[in-house]
């Protein structure tokens, strides 16, 4: 993994050569001067437009060089191609537009709500790659749920409900222990709650040998097994950590600044 440096994303910013739908023409040139893979250059623009680094793309502004609206048929036409998987090229031939004018109006469809986006389905592969790299803890549940993700190409979310879609219909004979917690989860709480209550003296002792005359704080701390979600954001040198339940609810939240000032891509590179 190849991490990015501040001076070849400057370098992106400066020569990537915009269409007017802000789509960048030059990847291929852009890859084979900064020495990185097309694909690998495509993925940091994506991400710098995610950030508000780079211009979002708008296929609305798409020009068509015959300046022909779009007929119901025609529509009709683009929305079945699209549910089947065709590609904007395909499409655009199939009805003699650009490809450009084909993604500005699929968006428009979208927007309208006559074109929903389709589900992307599991391939039979990408099952297989989850069963045999799948890993259970002591109580039954998965432990390695990045790693299935970044081996399927699917999100910890996609990941997790597919377990539970291939547990209902029996393919995963191992059941989680619902009276317990996994272990992952259960020691990432305890070094969050570690790290929170660090400050806090353990032992009547500790209080007295600072010559303190204050009133103690009134501290309450409950402790109880649940099973949980950890997402790490990294902005600007802030490393955020954000503990959710299975069903989405917001527990805890912890910031502390990260050392280093590279840009890593985990998921892509």
């Amino acid at each position: 993994m190849k991490n990015w440096t501040t001076k070849e994303i400057q370098y992106l910013k400066k020569n990537a050569l915009l269409a007017e739908t802000n789509v960048v023409l030059n990847i291929d040139q852009l890859a084979k001067k900064l020495g990185r893979s097309a694909k690998s250059v495509d993925v940091k623009i994506y991400k710098l437009r995610r950030d508000g680094q780079f211009p979002p793309t708008d296929f609305s502004k798409a020009f068509d060089p015959k300046g022909r609206n779009f007929t119901d048929q025609e529509d009709k036409r683009i929305i079945a191609m699209y549910k089947k998987g065709a590609t904007y090229k395909e499409i655009g031939i199939s009805l003699d537009r650009s490809e450009q004018s084909i993604g500005g109006r699929i968006m428009r469809l979208k927007k309208i709500g006559k074109l929903k986006q389709p589900k992307k389905q599991w391939s039979q592969d990408q099952v297989n790659i989850l069963l045999a790299n799948i890993r259970f803890d002591e109580n039954g549940f998965c432990c390695n749920h990045v790693e299935l993700a970044r081996l399927c190409n699917r999100t910890f979310e996609q990941v997790n409900r597919k377990l539970n879609d291939l547990r209902k219909k029996g393919v995963i004979t191992v059941m989680p222990d619902r009276s317990k917690t996994s272990v992952k989860s259960k020691e990432a709480m305890n070094r969050f709650n570690e790290a929170r209550f660090a400050h806090i003296p353990k032992k009547k002792e500790d209080v007295l040998m600072t010559g303190s005359t204050e009133k103690p704080a009134d501290i309450s701390i409950e402790s109880k097994q649940v099973s949980l979600i950890l997402t790490t954001v990294i902005v600007s040198g802030q490393r955020t950590d954000q503990y959710f339940t299975q069903d989405g609810e917001l527990i805890a939240t912890k910031k502390e600044p990260t050392s280093g000032a590279t840009e890593i891509d985990q998921k892509y590179n």
